[in-house]
């Protein structure tokens, strides 16, 4: 039988924005991901953006950011290296809240203090941002779901690896459910 998860506050008006893996190792200037690279000086503008505008509706800004520990997978990729230049947010953001999560999954709520921010915060509605749109993004949106959180994203806020994707994925999001922001 499954883990039961209790559910985020359903009820409540607060919105939290999560800006996934905006780092260094993704789009800044240790990146090897050339694609993330092109698109990002543009989606950095949408995200700084995005989160003052949310400030200023009280969102709770979130940043989320990846770090690996497993000493194989430095060896294949060190880029996001617990430690390294490349696990830290890409110098580019203006950070604007002091909610750092650090996660080692796709998934940015296993493992980390996410779900417990978003409740003691009351939170019940999340607007997922970031990279990559069919991975850590995907992921953590069936996550929040999973959890009773009302879902959003920004589809000007939010990249692939392959720019071509980003329509299906947008599609996949709308049949789970999720609420698309212009």
């Amino acid at each position: 039988m499954g883990r039961e998860i209790a559910p985020g506050n359903p009820g409540s008006d607060r919105t939290a924005l999560l800006i996934i893996d905006i780092q260094e190792g993704t789009t800044g200037t240790v990146s090897i991901t050339d694609s993330f690279q092109e698109q990002a000086d543009e989606l950095i503008g949408h995200l700084n953006r995005i989160a003052e505008e949310g400030l200023e509706k009280d969102w709770m800004v979130i940043y989320i950011r990846s770090e690996v520990v497993n000493p194989l997978l430095n060896l294949l990729n060190s880029a996001l290296a617990r430690g390294s230049e490349g696990a830290m947010l890409d110098k580019r953001l203006n950070i604007r809240s002091e909610y750092i999560v650090t996660k080692r999954k796709s998934d940015s709520f296993i493992n980390t203090p996410l779900d417990k921010i978003l409740k003691e915060k009351n939170t019940g509605r999340v607007v997922v941002t970031g990279l990559d749109a069919g991975h850590c993004v995907m992921s953590t949106v069936q996550a929040a779901l999973n959890r009773k959180y009302r879902v959003a994203v920004i589809p000007e806020a939010i990249i692939a690896k392959n720019e071509a994707d980003m329509p299906a994925i947008i599609d996949q999001f709308r049949d789970l459910g999720v609420e698309i922001i212009e």
